[in-house]
């Protein structure tokens, strides 16, 4: 396998089309797999255009990612299905939620994303995108950042996939009585636990790790629960959450559990890093000093490119010091101590 950044000892994601599985690793480690639904192979040609629906062989990079993200439906769709094809910018091609819990895109129109039919998974049954189980999706969206390796693996010899045969329960198109679309139903799971509330849900996270550390890296919901955590803590203004999240780090000890949770730590910066500094300030300083190594160490292992060029993600760079509150500044302090601890024990230049 050709990954730079696994080579380095950093985190990427394998897709390997002829097993029909993504892994998600941190050097020689795999920190999780799950089936995926791959590109079926077929081609269409049409006096509109033609299109080949395999997935693609090669390494490619994370270009952005979303929650629920919408369905943007090109012409193949309305082809395939004997439909008038609309203007370009119509609404008639968004389809509400018609990527699952969550998309990772990596270029050329291909994403990574959920899917409301599990039963399909583990077959080349798509267009080309690489489909997960909405909960997997959903978890890929936290462990990844902009610019993630994605290595896609074999699939060099196989034949054409029929399609799956269209169901009730497998069809892409949904309207309600007034022709309106209607979105896939949410992960029910995902639903209760948005309805409790915060200190409930770390209770629940603290069950979910320690599962997870009893049954020795088997896998838990805890993702799941740490996402909705996440995300009310960056985006709701939860600071209880989003702390809560963040303390819980320093006790996982070591392994691949501790290793894909740093990816958390680091996305909760990513997703609000003014916000992510205010919540370190008030927490301990041995545990704000560990969480800062974690989201530097976490920031840059999920670069696959030179770290001394102007496009590495260096988390300082992302709020100025001089921007900050004063006690926001004690947790921007902490960041500059880690990348300073990363360019010494990596050999870099010093800044």
């Amino acid at each position: 396998m050709r990954s730079r950044s696994l080579s380095r000892g950093g985190y990427a994601v394998v897709v390997d089309l002829d097993a029909n599985r993504l892994y998600f690793a941190r050097g020689r480690r795999v920190l999780w797999s799950a089936p995926v639904g791959t590109g079926t192979g077929l081609r269409l040609e049409h006096d509109r255009g033609e299109w080949d629906f395999a997935t693609p062989n090669g390494t490619f990079h994370v270009t952005h990612k979303q929650v629920e993200p919408d369905w943007i439906a090109a012409d193949w769709y309305f082809i395939e299905n004997g439909l008038r094809v609309p203007p370009p910018n119509s609404d008639a091609r968004r389809f509400p939620r018609g990527l699952g819990s969550a998309g990772v895109f990596i270029g050329q129109g291909l994403a990574i994303h959920g899917t409301d039919k599990p039963e399909l998974l583990g077959q080349r049954v798509s267009h080309g995108c690489i489909r997960l189980s909405n909960a997997d999706a959903l978890r890929l969206f936290h462990n990844v950042q902009v610019g993630t390796e994605i290595v896609m693996i074999g699939g060099r010899n196989a034949a054409p996939a029929a399609p799956p045969r269209q169901t009730a329960s497998t069809s892409t198109r949904r309207t309600g009585a007034n022709g309106e679309r209607i979105p896939p139903p949410r992960d029910p799971f995902i639903v209760e636990l948005e309805e409790q509330e915060t200190y409930d849900l770390l209770d629940r996270l603290d069950d979910e790790l320690f599962a997870a550390v009893a049954a020795r890296g088997a896998q838990t919901r805890w993702p799941l629960v740490a996402s909705v955590l996440l995300l009310r803590g960056t985006k709701e203004g939860d600071d209880e959450a989003l702390a809560g999240l963040l303390e819980r780090f320093p006790d996982l000890g070591t392994g691949a559990l501790r290793e894909e949770y740093a990816t958390f730590v680091t996305d909760a910066f990513a997703q609000g890093a003014l916000r992510t500094l205010a919540v370190m300030a008030n927490l301990d300083r041995p545990t704000r000093e560990v969480v800062a190594r974690a989201i530097v160490d976490g920031s840059l292992a999920l670069f696959p490119g030179d770290v001394n060029t102007a496009a590495a993600p260096w988390p300082t760079r992302r709020a100025p010091r001089e921007v900050l509150r004063r006690a926001s500044q004690r947790s921007w302090d902490a960041l500059a101590s880690a990348e300073q601890a990363y360019r010494e024990r990596n050999g870099l230049a010093v800044r």
